[in-house]
C-alpha cells in the first residue's frame, strides 16, 4: 500500500510536472514607434551667406587690380597677379574656417556643408601653390600665357560652386540668399567686370 501511495503521488507529481499551467495571453506584438530625426536648426541663413560671400568681394578687388596694372607694365601685373592668388587662397581658409564655425544652416544640407567646407580648403591648397609658381615666373612677354596655364592646372575649384550650388537651390535658402546684401555686393563688383 505504501508502494502504491508513493506511486500515485510520484505520478501525480510527474502529470503536474509536465503539463503547463495556463499562462495569460501574450499582448500582440506592435511596431516599435517611427524615429524620425527631426531638422536641427542651425545657424541662420543671413550670417552663413556673409561668411561665404564676404571674402569673395575681396577676391574680386585683388582680381580687379590686375587690370588697373596693365598701364604701370608687366612687373606691376605680375604682382597684382600673385598678390590675387595669395588673397583667393586667404578669402578660401577664411570661408573653410567661417563656414566650419558657423555649421550648417539646417541638417538636411549638413552634407554639402561639410563637403564645401573641405573643397574651399582643397582650393585654397591649389591657389597657394599657384600663387609660388607665379611668383617664379619671369615678368616678360610669356607670362600671360605661363599665367593661363598655371591657373589652368592649380586654383579654382568646380566641386566649391557645385557644393554651393546644392545649398543655394533649397528652396527655404534660396531667398535668404537673394536677400543677403553682402552676397548681392559681391555679384554686382563681379557682373561690372
Amino acid at each position: 500500500m505504501t508502494f502504491r501511495l508513493v506511486a500515485a503521488v510520484l505520478g501525480t507529481a510527474a502529470l503536474a510536472a509536465c503539463s503547463t499551467p495556463a499562462q495569460a495571453p501574450k499582448p500582440p506584438l506592435t511596431p516599435p514607434p517611427a524615429t524620425t530625426t527631426a531638422d536641427v536648426p542651425g545657424v541662420d541663413p543671413a550670417a552663413w551667406f556673409e561668411a561665404y560671400c564676404g571674402p569673395l568681394g575681396v577676391t574680386e578687388v585683388a582680381r580687379r587690380e590686375i587690370q588697373g596694372k596693365v598701364p604701370e607694365g608687366r612687373e606691376a601685373v605680375k604682382a597684382a597677379v600673385v598678390r590675387w592668388a595669395s588673397t583667393a587662397a586667404a578669402s578660401d581658409r577664411k570661408m573653410a574656417d567661417d563656414l566650419e564655425k558657423l555649421g550648417p544652416m539646417s541638417s538636411d544640407v549638413s552634407n554639402p556643408h561639410e563637403r564645401l567646407i573641405k573643397s574651399l580648403r582643397d582650393e585654397a591648397k591649389r591657389f597657394d601653390e599657384a600663387s609660388t609658381r607665379l611668383a617664379a615666373l619671369a615678368a616678360d612677354d610669356k607670362f600671360p600665357e605661363r599665367y593661363q596655364q598655371v591657373l589652368a592646372t592649380s586654383g579654382a575649384n568646380e566641386s566649391v560652386q557645385m557644393m554651393f550650388k546644392q545649398i543655394v537651390d533649397v528652396p527655404k535658402y534660396k531667398e535668404a540668399f537673394r536677400a543677403n546684401k553682402v552676397c548681392a555686393d559681391w555679384q554686382k563688383l563681379a557682373g561690372g567686370k
